[in-house]
């Protein structure tokens, strides 16, 4: 079976529920923004966020542990 790119599957945002605050959005637009650079290991996603300049929730820079916190968190 042949699999299209992702792009082509599904349409942007369809998991992003309509009433997210702007910081949700913010965020994963700016992951989305990391993983379109073909970045998907959590190390690189980390420095990905942090180069863009894309604070983790307590204004600090991301870490590991504080990405897979905050992606358990929204995973909920």
């Amino acid at each position: 079976m042949e699999h299209l790119p992702a792009a082509e599957v599904i349409g942007p945002h369809q998991t992003r529920p309509a009433s997210w605050p702007p910081a949700l959005t913010e965020f994963a637009d700016a992951l989305e923004a990391v993983l379109a650079e073909g970045k998907h290991s959590l190390a690189a996603l980390v420095a990905g966020l942090n180069a863009r300049g894309f604070p983790a929730p307590d204004g600090s820079a991301w870490t590991e542990a504080s990405l897979r916190a905050r992606l358990a968190e929204l995973g909920k």
